[in-house]
């Protein structure tokens, strides 16, 4: 029989009483610290709507990862008081290789939150899942017969022609805004035919159309592609490739930039730099520019300063196919904001402005009475002349290419007036542009504001007097004399840093998550009209829409919706 030594076991008992007090602390501490992350995660979330979705998400990303190292750790210190050292290591280590094969990580949203998606079940495919080995399609009659006039087409046409235009980046007015509704709003998503659903290489390029095509730009494996697709099926027609690929962890892979459709040609400029012009109808090249070789700049400084590619899309105007420019810091006094190529065969027009590039496209504009080439670039914004590139106004606009960017262009908002807006915790301004006896201009704010039109990705739309955008991932109308808003989309339906076009009466969202969300443009209230289930991953691409023909894409898929019929389109 086991003897009991009663002193040994009040010294054994007087030894864990210590051990259990650390342990009851360790937990309110654990507990402590856990209500204190809540808490504090709860307030920042809370303010994010007024403040910017990202900076909060980043500071929450932080707390979540400073709580869970301190919970593992004194998890850790219990289990080995408990003689269980191993047991914490262990499950760290099963954890980090199941993980993998449990989920897929597609990076980062546009608000820092991460993208992680269970790697069985339905899911959104991959890209290398969706984009099958497409063979150009051969050509037929309706091919060779795309110069038919629209005023000769049939209802039964409609499916193969687009009954207007999108031949730029932003529509036929490069402003995100199309006069005419050629479609009626369908009572629900059954009442929209998709044309085509097929698999595209990455990027975050939009579709360009004219007539029966659609032609964008894509990441296929280590090649860019500048590709044209039929408008009624979604064949692929052809193709013009060459070597490039950049890919980073927040931005993702694949070209940027929005192609132009101009007299029969196409003009595209890819994520290194590489400018084409090739025949619409057959993908012929007449031209080809590097701009980082014109610039004596590397790739890799290129990446340095503008760390998520190029994104300008070609402005086609008198002749001139105008883009940022960019270059080193020593190239800024023979001019690196703005470039103007011949469109007849890319020689070197003109180069203007001192400052670097941003990732905002050049847009021509009239303002006090002077037609000139707008531009926002890293720090600035400047007006140029047409003809000759020269800089005839300055508007200070911080930004940092390779961090906080400007992404939007401006957009013009009345005779002398523009608006221009910037996410990253920065904000929008209204700015007037008066004449000065020098025959120059001077640009001036109106207003500014850090709580409206705050955009990232995406541009405002201007209809009159009220401006429609995505101000830190809510649609919003703002008033644009008052800069006030009047009203934005409930946090429950937001967009997040999706796209948006106004067409006539109606507002198409696209949202980041891939819905397509049609809202009426009402200055004063909120009306969602329907959504439309699309994509199911992060959707940063413009949307396109040619008459009744509704183009989404993001970097593994495109669609082409065709909208009901509106029969009072031209009704007076």
């Amino acid at each position: 029989m086991e003897k009991h030594d009663p002193i040994a076991e009040a010294e054994s008992a007087n030894q864990q009483e210590p051990i259990r007090n650390r342990e009851k602390r360790r937990g309110r501490r654990i507990l402590i610290g856990l209500l204190l992350a809540i808490s504090a995660i709860a307030v920042i979330q809370h303010r994010a709507p007024s403040w910017d979705h990202q900076f909060a998400n980043l500071i929450t990303i932080v707390i979540v990862i400073a709580t869970t190292i301190q919970l593992v750790w004194n998890l850790h210190w219990i289990a080995v008081k408990h003689r269980m050292k191993w047991h914490v290591p262990l499950a760290l280590l099963v954890a980090t290789a199941v993980a993998p094969i449990l989920f897929d990580f597609e990076g980062f949203s546009g608000e820092l939150i991460p993208q992680i998606r269970l790697s069985i079940g339905k899911r959104a495919p991959k890209i290398q899942e969706t984009l099958a080995s497409q063979e150009i399609a051969a050509p037929t009659e309706t091919d060779e017969a795309s110069d038919v006039s629209s005023d000769t087409q049939s209802s039964e046409s409609d499916r193969r022609y687009a009954l207007d235009d999108f031949p730029q980046f932003l529509g036929p007015q490069r402003n995100g805004v199309v006069s005419v509704r050629h479609f009626a709003i369908p009572d629900q998503p059954t009442n929209v035919e998709l044309l085509w659903n097929i698999g595209v290489g990455a990027g975050w390029a939009s579709f360009a159309v004219v007539k029966d095509r659609a032609i964008t730009l894509e990441q296929r494996d280590d090649q860019e592609c500048l590709t044209c697709y039929r408008l009624s099926d979604g064949a692929l027609l052809w193709k013009v490739q060459h070597d490039s690929f950049h890919d980073e962890t927040f931005g993702g892979a694949g070209p940027r930039s929005t192609p132009t459709i101009f007299e029969g040609h196409v003009y595209a400029q890819g994520q290194d730099g590489t400018v084409w012009c090739v025949d619409w109808l057959t993908g012929n090249m007449v031209w080809k520019v590097e701009l980082l070789e014109l610039a004596e700049w590397t790739k890799e400084s290129s990446e340095q300063a503008i760390t998520w590619a190029r994104a300008g899309s070609p402005l086609i105007v008198d002749g001139l196919c105008v883009l940022p420019f960019g270059g080193p810091d020593q190239q800024s006094s023979e001019g690196r904001s703005l470039i103007a190529l011949s469109i007849t065969d890319g020689s070197i027009q003109w180069r203007s402005g001192k400052d670097q590039i941003s990732y905002a496209s050049p847009m021509l504009a009239t303002l006090a009475g002077q037609r000139q080439i707008v531009s926002v670039n890293e720090k600035t914004i400047t007006g140029h002349q047409v003809e000759t590139g020269q800089v005839i106004w300055s508007f200070p606009w911080m930004g940092q290419s390779n961090g906080g960017a400007n992404c939007a262009s401006i957009m013009v908002a009345g005779a002398d007036q523009f608006l221009i807006g910037k996410g990253y915790g920065g904000g929008s301004a209204l700015v007037q542009i008066t004449n000065q006896d020098n025959g120059k201009q001077m640009a001036d704010a109106i207003w500014t504001s850090s709580r409206i039109l705050k955009t990232k990705f995406t541009h405002a739309c201007v209809d009159g007097p009220i401006a429609y955008a995505i101000n830190n991932g809510s649609l919003e109308a703002v008033n644009i004399a008052e800069g006030i808003s009047n009203w934005q989309q409930p946090r429950r339906d937001r967009l997040g840093q999706g796209q948006l076009l106004l067409v006539d009466d109606t507002l198409i969202g696209q949202s980041e998550s891939g819905e397509i969300v049609l809202s009426a443009a009402n200055p004063d209230d909120y009306v969602e009209l329907i959504r439309i289930p699309a994509m199911r991953s992060k959707t940063w691409n413009i949307p396109t829409i040619a008459g009744r023909h509704l183009i989404v894409r993001n970097d593994r898929q495109a669609f082409c919706f065709l909208l009901p019929k509106r029969d009072d389109t031209f009704a007076p």
